[in-house]
């Protein structure tokens, strides 16, 4: 599963600098619970995302193109379509990749798998909207309110400290979903994810659970 723990990390660091303002504890706590709540009420979510990944050692950029399907609680579908096809389904706790190169399907519990299931559970955290639990690994800044705009830096016992700086969240208008992540890694190579032509509560097809299904 080497390749499942990239793709994780790839995910998982992103950001670029940003302005750091100290927020009171009750207005940061208010915000983040009226964007829970709001992101709350969408069970589903279909949206292409454009994933660039630069390479601060190599000065160079990876730009990745696909899609992303989730269904409250416990479904999600990563699928990459450019440059290469690579696709990665969460069903509960079994985790499956497949990818063109290979064409082999490769599966795993997160049950016997603490660190994979402690990824995924980073990954569902940013998509869910549950940052208030987030609090005990990060602390959290108010960048602008409209639009708002989050940054997530490691506290110093977290285990994320290790290899992100921070993290920066932008949301859609109206809070109800994510429009762009942005990751800053130790290592200086940062990552944007862009969320584009989101649907919201909309019926997801079932093959978008089939890990080597091209559903498009």
């Amino acid at each position: 599963m080497k390749k499942l723990i990239t793709v994780f990390l790839l995910f998982i660091c992103l950001s670029i600098s940003g302005l750091y303002a100290e927020d009171t504890t009750n207005e940061l706590d208010n915000i983040l619970g009226s964007l829970q709540e709001k992101m709350s009420a969408v069970k589903t979510i279909q949206t292409d995302f454009i994933q660039e990944k630069n390479l601060a050692l190599f000065k160079q950029k990876l730009t990745l193109k696909g899609k992303i399907f989730i269904q409250k609680p416990g479904l999600l579908s990563w699928r990459v379509f450019t440059p290469m096809r690579y696709s990665l389904v969460i069903k509960g706790n079994q985790v499956s990749q497949w990818d063109e190169d290979t064409n082999q399907v490769q599966s795993v519990s997160l049950t016997n798998n603490p660190s994979i299931q402690a990824a995924i559970q980073q990954m569902q955290n940013w998509f869910s909207g549950t940052y208030k639990s987030m609090k005990g690994d990060y602390n959290i800044a108010l960048i602008s309110q409209q639009p708002l705009k989050l940054e997530f830096i490691p506290k110093e016992k977290s285990m994320v400290r290790n290899f992100i700086q921070h993290v920066t969240v932008l949301f859609q208008n109206d809070q109800q979903y994510i429009k762009e992540i942005i990751i800053l890694e130790k290592s200086g190579d940062s990552t944007l994810l862009e969320f584009i032509n989101a649907q919201l509560n909309q019926e997801i097809s079932p093959k978008a659970w089939e890990v080597k299904t091209d559903v498009r």
